[in-house]
């Protein structure tokens, strides 16, 4: 029964994490539907190279760029070939089951990923085009559209191969293979492509000023199509990616204003109102995503200045509710509040694998080491990697658990959430409350952590609520697990910590039907001006 339960943990973890994450398999679909849609001077390189160098790096988490890739070749424009859809699919499907078949050599040794995406790419249509009867000529098109396909591999592979650690030349790669695969694409009257390029300009602008956003604009003008169409974008690019830049020291509000004076400067040269629209609609779109990306991601270059207002001094005020599973006299769940150096405040919980005594064991450990670790000066995540690796190393089947963090500095009003298998924290800021969340395996089942550590500002007012799955999941049997508790945050009739913790775990056992079917934790914190408490 105890490895029953714990592939059904397990398999709970996993589809937690396909709900937790939906930006992440969106960006794997777009980017499966552009490569396999993607063309390139009329060879479509992409497919092969982007679906054998997923399999072998990312799994089964390459399921929805798969899919993508099967959509993109069904609706892919006409190549240099007449090859039917089967044979593009056949292409795929080869890299695909090669990729599984090779997974231990190719990631050895990645150049053989390169010569098998050429070999399977030029071997499967060049026998198609050989018993369909087609003409020689057709030789150097397959030969360049295979050693492209090679080539691109390995861009990919390494990507692909540590996409953990480089989340924002992901992003760049679903970028490109956007702009390749999509660019024709209208919205409106205004083109993929164009939003794209006008918005890789504000970026640039942003991020890096008037010099690097003109030189950008003329790389892009040069690849938008032929020379007689290319020459005067290239103009209006570097142009208005110098404009953009000029005033890049009043933040995003000056990258716009540069931009658009850029934009209405060169609406003139327009003759017809569908090119005016085409170009007015583009830049409102680039305006949009440009808004989005300093905003959201975490790579965008000077952001940090700009967003390092900083308020008073707070104060922690912290309370607790704990139950066991019935018939345990342990409660397999550890939690821990400690005051390191600097005045930080680390609050950490822990849920031990199944129950009792063994997981007690194992998630006192976690919230020892972490303390530890983190008071030592080391990083979230190093400090998540050792915890994972020391009970990866105990072996045994209960020798895993979820790490919940939360390491708050006082002073600056600042903290970072590390979540290792963990279920959603909540942060209460007057009636919105913020769902805080990162999909990851529990600490001990694999030997490498995928681990992403989460900074959120906290104001004075604000409550953090943290809880193993025993709350959380208290009303797992129904259609709506974890909202329960969302729900009752924002309803809460009180801002007194230990009060708060007691409710919840209240409200808790009364949505499991007053039989709760794992231990139960629940650690709350309320922060308030340090001179108020004085």
């Amino acid at each position: 029964m105890a490895v029953v339960f714990s592939k059904l943990r397990y398999l709970t973890v996993y589809l937690q994490a396909l709900k937790t994450e939906p930006a992440w398999y969106i960006s794997l679909f777009v980017m499966g539907l552009a490569g396999g849609r993607g063309v390139l001077g009329g060879l479509a390189p992409f497919a092969c190279p982007l679906a054998l160098a997923g399999t072998v790096c990312c799994g089964r988490l390459f399921f929805p760029s798969l899919i993508g890739i099967f959509v993109g070749i069904t609706i892919k424009p006409p190549v240099f070939t007449d090859i039917p859809l089967l044979v593009d699919y056949l292409v795929v499907f080869t890299a695909v089951l090669a990729g599984r078949k090779l997974k231990k050599q190719l990631e050895e040794y990645w150049f053989t990923a390169v010569l098998l995406t050429t070999g399977v790419n030029f071997g499967i249509k060049y026998i198609y085009l050989l018993l369909a009867g087609a003409q020689i000529g057709f030789l150097p098109g397959l030969l360049s559209e295979s050693i492209l396909a090679g080539i691109f591999t390995v861009p990919l592979y390494y990507l692909f191969s540590d996409y953990k650690k480089q989340k924002g030349l992901f992003f760049i790669l679903v970028f490109v293979l956007v702009y390749c695969g999509l660019g024709d694409l209208k919205i409106g009257p205004a083109k993929i492509g164009d939003i794209m390029s006008r918005s890789v300009l504000l970026i640039a602008a942003g991020g890096w000023g008037s010099g690097f956003a003109a030189a950008a604009g003329v790389l892009l003008g040069l690849l938008s199509g032929n020379l007689v169409a290319a020459l005067p974008r290239t103009g209006f690019f570097a142009a208005t990616g110098f404009f953009s830049g000029l005033l890049k020291n009043w933040g995003p509000a000056g990258v716009i204003l540069g931009f658009f004076l850029s934009v209405l400067l060169f609406s003139g040269s327009y003759n017809r109102q569908i090119d005016l629209q085409e170009h007015f609609l583009s830049s409102l779109i680039a305006v949009v995503v440009y808004l989005v990306v300093w905003r959201y991601l975490p790579f965008f270059p000077n952001r940090e200045g700009q967003d390092s207002k900083r308020s008073e001094p707070i104060h922690a005020e912290v309370g607790f509710a704990q139950r066991s599973k019935p018939g345990e006299a342990l409660c397999g769940d550890s939690m821990g509040i400690a005051h390191l150096s600097d005045r930080r405040m680390l609050l950490s919980v822990s849920d031990g694998m199944g129950a009792g005594v063994n997981a007690a064991r194992e998630s006192r450990i976690v919230v020892k080491l972490i303390e530890q670790l983190v008071e030592s000066g080391v990083s979230p995540e190093k400090a998540a990697g050792v915890v994972n690796t020391a009970l990866y190393l105990r072996g045994g089947e209960e020798s895993a658990a979820t790490i919940d963090a939360a390491i708050i500095d006082l002073n600056a009003g600042h903290a970072e959430f590390l979540k290792v298998g963990a279920p959603p924290s909540y942060l209460k800021r007057g009636g919105a409350v913020e769902v805080i969340r990162s999909s990851c395996w529990p600490a001990g089942i694999l030997d490498e952590l995928d681990v992403q550590v989460l900074a959120r500002e906290i104001d004075p007012g604000d409550i953090l609520i943290m809880a193993t799955d025993g709350v959380t999941e208290a009303n797992f049997d129904s259609k709506a697990a974890d909202d329960w508790l969302y729900s009752y945050l924002q309803g809460l009739p009180t801002e007194e910590p230990q009060l708060i913790a007691d409710l919840i775990l209240k409200y808790a056992l009364k949505t499991a039907g007053f039989e709760n079917r794992d231990d139960m934790t629940v650690l709350v914190a309320r922060f308030e001006r340090e001179q108020g408490l004085e």
